[in-house]
């Protein structure tokens, strides 16, 4: 009873502040916890209050406030999005930069999130997925066949293609004979 007593007059007190009716209150308040449990962009804000019943318009409104507030923030959300799905995940920059423009990310911050994990990084993140998956193969396949399977593969987790041909090319070689450090 005390809790929704103290919510009911938190609520009244921000809206007799912020000119703003109950409903959008509360929607405001949902909307605080949603992007406190996780980093969003606004698409993702966006389409979590129209799922809840919000209007283009109010939604627009709180997610003007909410940006202002410090909760969203899509240069942070680009960069940590950036690093969970190439380091993480393991997903290629390609993959990466195509969901982030499926949720109206800006360009620039793209860019910004994708140079915080460096190239040799990137490729070495490449280098384990495609080792991985290169065992995976049965041993009895054509060389070749296992080479075409791993360039499929990476190239649906969104790496460049240059870099899986480069990358392919060395799997299915015979290791180099070390030489003799005595002579």
């Amino acid at each position: 009873m005390l809790n929704n007593l103290a919510r009911w007059f938190f609520l009244y007190f921000c809206s007799m502040v912020s000119n703003m009716s109950d409903e959008e209150m509360s929607l405001l308040a949902k909307a605080e916890r949603y992007c406190a449990n996780e980093e969003q962009c606004k698409t993702s804000v966006r389409k979590k209050l129209c799922d809840w019943g919000a209007s283009v318009e109010l939604s627009g409104k709180i997610i003007d406030k909410l940006v202002d507030k410090g909760f969203i923030d899509e240069r942070r959300f680009a960069k940590g999005y950036c690093a969970n799905k190439l380091r993480t995940q393991k997903w290629g920059r390609l993959k990466v930069v195509y969901q982030l423009r499926s949720k109206q990310i800006p360009p620039r911050f793209i860019t910004e999130g994708l140079a915080d994990v460096p190239d040799e990084e990137y490729r070495d993140i490449m280098r384990s997925v495609a080792q991985a998956k290169w065992e995976s193969y049965s041993g009895g396949e054509d060389v070749s066949k296992r080479r075409s399977k791993l360039s499929t593969f990476l190239a649906s987790r969104g790496y460049e293609s240059p870099e899986i041909q480069a990358l392919v090319r060395e799997f299915g070689q015979p290791a180099e004979p070390q030489a003799d450090e005595q002579n």
